[in-house]
């Protein structure tokens, strides 16, 4: 390995602090890396990623190292561990964890530069192993190249993978994945087999060995029961300055294009003062407290808990707040932090489009977070969107833009002075089990359009906008819904140079990503992922998405027992 190479590992390791004991390759029977597809500092940001490494640790007769898909962003990592410099292929298992549908060519790259094959059917060992959000939603695109996927939430299941490894590891692959296909939440695809027409729809479906038609997702019931927080302490990463901590998981408020309100279903909360111990806990290593969830202004306790921290000087952070939940003493809280913007998502541009995505919150909702902000002395604002989201019209953009400009107005003191307003936008992106599962991206350049009117429009006035590409999202889409053969597709890229580039090159069958990320399915077509099981049926997504058509608002997930999609009932 380039001594600069090392070099740059040494001192990354050196500025970390480790709150899990470190261990040698050679100290334990069973020998996890676990591959993050991206920086360094991405991967150090990442909750999910720190719990399972915690858990695998935790084991005596195992061990967890790290590896990244690059260090930084002119150091690309020659698929070696971070702990070890020891190449990938040494390791028993090779666990990924995947966020992000972006990501999915540096998995192959990371295969490929540890000398293994790419696809599943060609390697004997390492066992190669997912999880994550992405896959827990869709495994079907990275199928041919893994063995297994966790379909659900890690923490337990983890155990029971290490374990069944242990007692077949010196058996052949077929017997070792088949007792991992006996684990519930554990997905074999090898044992699944599926057929397609000449148009690219699912004609069969049939699963071999006696394996069950469909894989139940794991989820943990109590979150006191698991640590979910920074376990490994660095400077090198992008919240530097904070020691993270979850406070919920999953969110009840059923936003029709945002897959957190289903596949982590039921809502759950960690308790006020396990929080507040860990809060204490990390505070002696960081300046802030960062809480993590996917709606933090909903926690149960968010009130009482911005009383402690505020009483006891800890500074604290969110990783995301709603305009109907934030109240005085979490804004003074964050305010008394050093927050200087507040961050809100009104996501669709007019409130017949809220409606319509079950968002949940009206402009009033979004005025009144903003001079509660003011009141705290924080004067910045940025506002989230989402463009080209299922029946919106021009009439709704120019909602958008009259309000935009009208909140910027309002943002002005006596003497015209203005905090900054900055509007982020995202072309919508539909994604599995949603109600919007059965639409395709809107076009191209029909997004490019809508861009460029609002850039026009609010540059005019004063307000920032940021976009994402269009072209970037596209790929996301195709990817978030795609299917075996959108695998080969993806292997296609990559053997065209496995840049984001190579994907306008690829194509399979006369197939490429734009036939992928716009193709709608009809409501009785077979889902690539419907052998996937969250929980809820098919008719309640059916039910959904015909009430959005009609602009019906769907009720809220309490995580307590009701008639509305009885998920409850099942668990």
């Amino acid at each position: 390995m380039p001594w600069e190479k090392v070099k740059r590992f040494k001192e990354l390791v050196k500025d970390e602090i480790s709150l899990v004991p470190r261990k040698n390759i050679n100290s334990v029977p069973n020998n996890v890396a676990l591959v993050f597809p991206n920086s360094y500092s991405l991967g150090m940001s990442n909750l999910g990623f720190h719990s399972i490494f915690y858990q695998i640790n935790s084991r005596d007769d195992s061990l967890c190292h790290r590896a990244f898909a690059s260090l930084a962003d002119k150091v690309s990592l020659e698929a070696r561990a971070f702990e070890s410099y020891q190449p990938l292929g040494v390791y028993d298992i090779l666990a990924f964890s995947i966020s992000f549908e972006l990501d999915y060519i540096n998995i192959l790259k990371i295969l490929d530069r540890a000398g293994l094959p790419l696809m599943s059917k060609d390697r004997e060992k390492p066992l190669v192993i997912a999880g994550g959000p992405a896959v827990t939603f869709n495994p079907e695109p990275l199928a041919i190249f893994f063995d297994a996927f966790v379909i659900g939430e890690g923490e337990e299941v983890i155990h029971e993978i290490i374990e069944t490894y242990a007692k077949y590891k010196n058996k052949t692959k077929k017997e070792m994945l088949e007792a991992l296909s006996t684990i519930e939440g554990v997905y074999v695809p090898s044992f699944y087999e599926i057929k397609y027409d000449n148009l690219g729809r699912i004609v069969e479906f049939q699963t071999k060995n006696g394996i069950p038609p469909s894989v139940r997702k794991r989820w943990i019931k109590r979150l006191d029961d698991v640590k979910t927080e920074s376990v490994v302490l660095t400077t090198n990463t992008e919240f530097r300055d904070m020691f993270l901590v979850e406070v919920s998981r999953g969110c009840g408020r059923n936003c029709r294009f945002c897959m957190a309100g289903y596949c982590y279903r039921i809502p759950r909360a960690r308790s006020l003062e396990r929080i507040f111990e860990r809060a204490e806990f990390g505070s002696k290593y960081k300046e802030k407290i960062g809480l993590v969830g996917a709606a933090v202004s909903d926690y149960p306790y968010i009130d009482e808990l911005s009383k402690k921290f505020i009483e006891n000087k800890i500074k604290f952070s969110v990783s995301s707040l709603r305009a109907d939940t934030l109240r005085e003493p979490l804004m003074d809280g964050l305010a008394r932090s050093g927050h200087r913007t507040l961050t809100i998502a009104p996501e669709a541009g007019s409130q017949r489009l809220r409606d319509v995505i079950n968002k949940g919150i009206n402009e009033e909702h979004v005025r009144n977070s903003i001079s509660l902000a003011h009141k705290a002395g924080i004067n910045n604002i940025k506002l989230y969107y989402i463009i080209g989201l299922p029946t919106e019209t021009d009439s709704d953009i120019r909602e958008m833009i009259s309000f935009l400009i009208d909140i910027k107005e309002s943002m002005k003191d006596k003497e015209g002075k203005s905090g900054d307003l900055s509007v982020s936008v995202n072309p919508f992106i539909p994604k599995p089990w949603t109600p919007f599962q059965w639409f395709g991206m809107e076009s191209i350049d029909a997004l490019n359009k809508k861009i460029h009117r609002l850039q026009g429009y609010l540059k005019s006035a004063g307000i920032r906008l940021n976009f994402e590409s269009p072209r970037l999202s596209e790929i996301q889409s195709a990817l978030s819904r795609g299917d075996r053969m959108t695998g080969l597709l993806l292997h296609e890229a990559y053997k065209h140079g496995g840049k984001i580039s190579s994907y306008k090159m690829a194509v399979i069958d006369g197939r490429n990503i734009e036939y992928y990320a716009h193709r709608h399915f009809d409501l009785q077509d077979a889902l690539p992922w419907h052998h996937i099981d969250i929980g809820l049926k098919k008719e309640y997504f059916i039910n959904e998405f015909k009430r959005a058509l009609k602009g019906e608002i769907g009720s809220t997930c309490t995580g307590e027992t009701c008639e509305t999609c009885r998920i409850c009932k099942k668990d």
